[in-house]
């Protein structure tokens, strides 16, 4: 299984966020994009997707920015993974539309738990796990 790009650098840019005190005060995506290395104009679609997920809020004007929507021990990876790419799907036959024998097959339960893996390990992550893991802040 990949996880895509999008969501490697939203996992990034959020905990980016988290490290410029974007926990209690707005941080501007050019702080961010200057801090993690990744363009402002991948960093707009990164948390638009974020925002509409309920992982972040924004405010307008001068002293404007993202910041984070909940606290740091309740937003999951897979909450930020799903914003980006929708359920993770480490094979195509976990649904119909990738395979037609999906609903037949004697060996899709094998698929279905990995993916159930998955899903309980991100979910189990926190963006206060990342803080704790780096001890940088």
């Amino acid at each position: 299984m990949k996880i895509t790009t999008k969501s490697r650098y939203a996992i990034r840019a959020i905990y980016a966020l988290l490290v410029l005190n974007g926990e209690s005060e707005p941080v501007s995506l050019k702080k961010i994009s200057e801090y993690e290395d990744i363009s402002l104009k991948y960093l707009e679609q990164i948390f638009s997707k974020l925002k509409k997920a309920g992982v972040v809020m924004s405010t307008r004007g001068i002293s404007g920015g993202y910041m984070l929507a909940k606290k740091p021990s309740e937003i999951t990876i897979r909450q930020v993974i799903y914003a980006m790419d929708g359920p993770i799907k480490p094979v195509d036959c976990i649904d119909n539309d990738g395979c037609t024998k999906s609903s037949e097959c004697a060996v899709n339960w094998l698929w279905f738990e990995l993916k159930k893996d998955i899903d309980i390990f991100f979910e189990k992550v926190t963006l206060a796990d990342l803080k704790n893991k780096n001890n940088c802040l």
